[in-house]
């Protein structure tokens, strides 16, 4: 059902801090003339945890309406509370989104059967669900036995993994057929060796085309090209996580005029000092870039 190159994109917000739609919409509408598969909003990437339900519906109905169909739009909708994730999840399946991803439960730290049911209660609302595994955000970890009690869950479609560790998806492989997107740049090629079917990006925001490159090399077997092609922007993706994801990223894109550099606290803008380290490797890609912005 979803497969390929995925943006976790970010929320644009305008210089008093609401959302910047235009920008949003122009996001989503350079991400099609980019080729990428898919948009995925209200993730991590968008500062989902500082945005309102009905901040969240407004980004959902401008990613939906730009897309005009021609690319798939992921609603993150997981909190750490399972009946408000199904307010979100039901919203977001009114408001027309193709799927939507769900986090592990944070901070309440659920046994594994909270988990199933948390994740059951979600996907009983219809709208198929990606679950976003990242225990270094959550402090919950699945074991790998509990995704294949998840896969048996209808509507339940695809696994994000976020675990950081290739040897982690290995043995979630071992455990479920699930379909499992990487959610971690630099480990995408490996996860893709081991039947991934693509990954949601942080990287994508900037360099989408390349992206989807790298994923298309991967799915038609040539993972070594795939290899060299990312290690060619590994600088890149490096500075991308100088600091908390998504302050280096929406820095970056702010000084390739895709949207302003606000952030929502407790994040903030980078520091000085990545800040300059982010520009001089941007302009090492792009050299029509200013040295500020």
């Amino acid at each position: 059902m979803f497969c390929g190159s995925y943006v976790a994109v970010v929320t644009p917000f305008s210089e008093n801090g609401e959302i910047d739609s235009c920008a949003l919409s122009e996001l989503v509408q350079w991400h099609i003339e980019q080729n990428t598969d898919g948009i995925v909003c209200c993730g991590t990437t968008g500062e989902s945890p500082t945005l309102s339900l009905e901040e969240k519906d407004e980004i959902i109905r401008i990613c939906v309406k730009a897309s005009k169909g021609k690319i798939k739009i992921v609603a993150g909708t997981g909190t750490n509370d399972t009946l408000t994730s199904v307010q979100h999840t039901r919203r977001a399946l009114e408001l027309g989104a193709d799927g939507c991803m769900a986090v592990v439960p944070y901070y309440n730290r659920p046994t594994q059967k909270g988990v199933i049911e948390h994740f059951r209660y979600i996907a009983s609302v219809g709208l198929p669900l990606i679950i976003y595994n990242h225990p270094g955000r959550t402090g919950t970890i699945i074991q790998p036995q509990t995704f294949g009690k998840l896969e048996k869950i209808p509507n339940v479609v695809a696994i994000k993994d976020a675990s950081g560790k290739i040897e982690t998806t290995a043995e979630i492989r071992k455990h479920t057929s699930l379909p499992i997107f990487s959610g971690d740049d630099a480990l995408t090629v490996f996860i893709m060796e081991l039947g991934g079917v693509g990954g949601i990006s942080v990287l994508a925001n900037i360099i989408p085309s390349v992206c989807k490159h790298i994923i298309e090399l991967c799915r038609n077997g040539d993972f070594s090209r795939a290899k060299e092609v990312f290690q060619q922007y590994k600088k890149l993706n490096d500075v991308l996580f100088l600091e908390t994801n998504p302050q280096c990223v929406k820095y970056a894109l702010s000084l390739m005029r895709k949207c302003h550099k606000q952030m929502r606290m407790p994040l903030l803008e980078p520091t000085v000092a990545n800040k300059h380290r982010i520009s001089e490797v941007l302009k090492e890609y792009f050299p029509i870039l200013s040295p500020t912005a």
